[in-house]
């Protein structure tokens, strides 16, 4: 992401207020559907004043990706096991992507190393790193839970999304059934999954690896 710098110190327009703005509105009308006209009209601003501070909406997009992973929580636990480490972060992540279900930020085309998304990556991975997880085995590991949270939370998500917009009487019997498998449970049971297949691919190894306490 190209972040310009203010070139006008009167202007009291700034980067975090037009990424809080868009945040804003994409939790109303989805990220796909924003534009830079749309938060410039709401700031009180014209389109070419937002592109003072961003290049392109595409920038716009990542910055408000990275906004909404701020409330994921990454931080450092003294003494915490890899394993609950995992549990927190990703429930954490879960729980940020529903509470901005409408906003649909999954649609934002992204990487691990991308601007949106590059702050998060690398604190997960401060995190298992001074954990002492094997290197191999970390790598194996995060592939599998990138893997099962994009799937989850996409799913879930939609799913929540569809169903607002059904009424009562439109939504078939079965749907419990269905809805069961994008649950607390069926999360936490996945994510249990992988733990114990993560011991496993470290075994011998006795798995003690925790955040340092100082």
């Amino acid at each position: 992401m190209t972040n310009k710098p203010d070139t006008t110190a009167s202007d009291p327009l700034s980067q975090s207020a037009i990424l809080t703005k868009g945040l804003e509105i994409a939790d109303r009308e989805g990220i796909d559907k924003l534009s830079i006209r749309k938060i410039a009209k709401e700031l009180g601003k014209t389109p070419m004043a937002l592109y003072r501070h961003f290049d392109s909406m595409a920038d716009i997009q990542q910055g408000i990706l990275a906004l909404a992973f701020q409330e994921v929580d990454t931080a450092p636990i003294p003494g915490e096991r890899w394993d609950d480490t995992i549990r927190r972060t990703t429930a954490s992540i879960r729980n940020m992507h529903l509470n901005h279900s409408k906003a649909r930020l999954y649609l934002v085309e992204t990487e691990a190393w991308a601007p949106g998304l590059r702050d998060h990556t690398e604190h997960v991975q401060q995190l298992h790193h001074d954990q002492g997880i094997p290197e191999h085995i970390f790598t194996r590991a995060w592939r599998i839970i990138d893997a099962f949270l994009s799937g989850f939370i996409i799913s879930e998500c939609t799913s929540t999304e569809h169903h607002a917009t059904l009424p009562a009487g439109e939504i078939p019997s079965w749907a419990s059934i269905t809805d069961a498998a994008y649950s607390d449970e069926a999360f936490h049971d996945g994510i249990e999954i992988i733990i114990a297949g993560i011991r496993n691919l470290a075994a011998p190894d006795p798995c003690e690896w925790r955040t340092p306490l100082a």
